[in-house]
This record gives C-alpha cells, structure tokens and sequence, in this order.
C-alpha cells in the first residue's frame, strides 16, 4: 500500500521486520513449551529470548533458499550457540505463517476497532446534537416527506456499529493458529502440546487442521471488512451529495490555504468523501480475492500466500485509514442550517403530498382520484393557496385548516428516541 494512506501505526504493524518478529515469537512460544515437556535440551528457549532477527537478514539467504521461511529457520539457527538443531522441530512453514498472521490480524484489529468505535462516538453526538432538525428526505434522491437530521446521523451511527459487531465476531473466527505439523496430523507434537503453544499465545488451535489454518477465516474477516468499507461508501455518497451547489446542507471542512481546484478558485470539493467511495472499490476488491484463496488443492498448495502478502496489509492500511478519515470528516462536517430550512420551504408543496391523499381518502373518497388530483396539483408546482381552493372545490367534508395542517413541517420522530435508541451505543 502506498504511504498516502497508510498510518504509521498500521505501517509498523504489517512491516516485514514485524512479520519477521512474530515468526520468531511463534518459534520461541514452541521451543519454550517443547522444553517445559522436556522434548528439547533446557536452555535452548533462554538463548531464543536473546535473538533478534531483521527481514534484511532474512532476504539475504532468501536468495540462496527461494523460501523465506527456511531463510528465516536458516538464520534463526545461525544466531543459536547450541541445540539449534531443535529449532522449528515437528513444525512445516505455515505453522509458523499461520499462527503469526494471527497475531498479526488480531493487533491490528484491536486498533480497527478501537477508531470504529470512535467513528460510531462522533456520528452518535452528530445525531443527539442534531436530533431536531427539520430537513428534507430524499428517496431515488427525490423529494420525498421531512425527516430529522439526527435521525439520518443515528442511521448512520447503527450501520457503522453492526458493522463493528461484525468485525469483533470476525476477530473470534480469525484469532487460530496451529502447530500440528505437514498436514495437521500432529505427527510429531500432539494436540496437548499444540494447544498449550497456542495458549501461550493466547490463540486456540484450528481443530482438524491441514497444512494450513482454513481460508475461510480468512474470507470471513475481508467480509466483513467489504460490508464496513460499504457502510463507510454510503454515508460519503450521501455526504457528497448534501454538498453538491444545488442542495448545499452539509460540506466537508475547507481549511486554511486549501485548495479545490487548480483551474476554479471558487471550488470546494468533497475529496474526503470520493476518497473513501474510492477505496471501499480496493477492499470489495480484495475481499474477492479472498475468497478465491478459499480454494487449495487437498492439504493445501500455495496460490493463497501471494495474493495474501498483498491483500491483508493492504486492507488492513485501507480500512484504518478509511476510518481516520470518516472521523474528521464527522467531527469536522459543516452544517448549513440556513439551506436546509430553505429548501424545506421550497420543497413545502411537494412534502404533504401523503399526507392530502390520506386527508382525502379517510373522507370517503376514491383513492386512485385522490392520487391522480393531489399528484397533478403537486407535481404541476401548485402554490398551497391554488392547492386549498382546488382541494375545497374538489371535496367535501375537507376544511382548510385541514389541508394547511398537510404542509406543516413536521415529523413525528422524537428527538428523545433517538437518543434513547443510540444511549447503549
């Protein structure tokens, strides 16, 4: 992933001199147990606790091996004085690759999840502060009936916190290693020693394993990084679209000295917004590719580990920043009140439409009339004083507070039920 949308946080996380430590960890977590078992000579996991290992070493004799993890064993034995003959015993590669990523996955999560729900705190205040405001609803991005902000805000907050539940039940599926060797058939370290490596680790152990931890673990967790990325693509769609000059009701923050347009001084453009639906087409993208890793020949081939040595940093780069992102966007959202009541006015004669055809209908009257008049007076721009006169001349039984009372701008949704339903968040 390139450094524009990388934190240095993630970065560190998934560099190759991390990946290199979390071998090493898997590697000192067996010897360490395999000691304890009295399998390997004591002494062997203090003189692992010593080493230290740079993936510079690791390429090195990556280039004599054509494998980085027998690069990787080749240099962890060259730094041991004795016993190394016992490093990486009864273990094949993806022992060590799968139980690493795991590690991996889950510090990375931990921080995904720690700003996702920073991102649900920041659109939750957004709904309670806004929770009365009047504003226009849209559907087919149409004129639709009045609705409140802080009701769109609390859509919003609800999406990213499923979303979020999603993620911590991914984090469960996701947190297995293994050490059950060629085939997983623990051919030299049982299953007792297995899981007390793992629980050192603090991961369980993939039950009936085979070469590998199985894929679809792994498709499960860019899943739920595809639905997150989506939720995160509606609500800037929605952003860029309360922008646009023609509705004007909310705006991405424009600092000091920025600049929109290198052609048109006067633009100030939703960057922020485009950027995220941009990237949630990379992780959709890559949460593709992950299910087609799901498939491997038999115990396992290794088409998965090229696709995955790109997929996982990136996505993970992708949705931390993505979630920055949408943060300050939130945190820092303009909202122009001024435009949205005035077009809540301007859009007065259209909003009441429902509510006249009901009027009409609860008196008596034909419901398909009742459509066909109230869509002529409103789709034909009727002021409500033409709307009242023809509406008096067309029914009886109806009076003019009563047709008044249909363009009133109101709604009934309560500003306290909106804090109400958002108070556990």
């Amino acid at each position: 992933m390139i450094e524009r949308y990388s934190s240095d946080e993630m970065s560190s996380i998934w560099s190759e001199d991390n990946k290199v430590a979390k071998w090493l960890d898997v590697e000192r977590a067996v010897i360490e147990i395999l000691e304890k078992e009295e399998i390997t000579p004591k002494g062997l996991s203090k003189q692992l606790k010593e080493v230290s290992i740079t993936h510079n070493e690791v390429l090195e004799r990556e280039a004599v091996t054509n494998h980085d993890l027998a690069a990787f064993v080749d240099v962890l034995q060259s730094k041991i004085q004795k016993d190394s003959n016992w490093i990486h015993y009864g273990l094949t590669s993806s022992d060590v690759v799968d139980t690493a990523n795991a590690l991996l996955i889950k510090e990375s999560l931990n921080i995904v999840v720690e700003k996702i729900a920073e991102l649900v705190n920041s659109l939750k205040n957004k709904a309670i502060s806004e929770s009365d405001t009047l504003i226009i609803g849209r559907t087919h991005g149409v004129y639709a009936e009045p609705t409140t902000l802080g009701s769109i805000f609390g859509n919003w907050c609800l999406e990213v916190s499923r979303g979020l539940d999603r993620l911590s039940s991914s984090l469960e599926i996701i947190s297995y290693g293994k050490i059950s060797g060629a085939v997983g058939n623990h051919s030299l370290i049982s299953e007792e020693i297995e899981n007390k490596i793992l629980e050192q680790l603090s991961l369980k152990p993939e039950p009936l394993a085979s070469q590998i931890v199985s894929r679809d673990r792994y498709a499960d967790l860019f899943s739920s990084f595809a639905i997150i990325a989506g939720t995160y693509e509606r609500i800037a769609t929605n952003i860029r679209h309360y922008q646009r000059s023609e509705v004007g009701e909310m705006y991405e923050a424009f600092k000091q000295g920025q600049k929109g347009s290198s052609a048109m001084p006067h633009k100030k453009n939703p960057i922020g917004s485009e950027r995220i639906c941009g990237l949630a087409r990379v992780v959709r993208g890559n949460t593709q590719a992950s299910y087609e890793t799901m498939a491997l020949w038999h115990e396992r081939d290794i088409s998965n580990s090229s696709v995955e040595r790109i997929i996982l940093p990136d996505t993970f780069k992708l949705i931390d920043f993505m979630t920055r992102d949408l943060i300050n966007i939130i945190n820092d959202l303009v909202i122009n009140h001024e435009n949205i009541e005035s077009n809540l006015n301007s859009a007065k004669t259209k909003l009441g439409s429902q509510k006249l055809l009901s009027l009409i209908v609860s008196k008596g009257n034909s419901r398909d009339e009742g459509y066909k008049f109230v869509q002529n007076i409103t789709q034909n721009n009727f002021s409500i004083d033409a709307i009242i006169e023809s509406t008096l001349s067309e029914f009886d039984d109806i009076s003019k507070d009563e047709i008044e009372n249909c363009f009133n701008l109101t709604t009934n949704i309560d500003s306290k039920i909106i804090e109400k339903k958002l108070k556990e968040l």
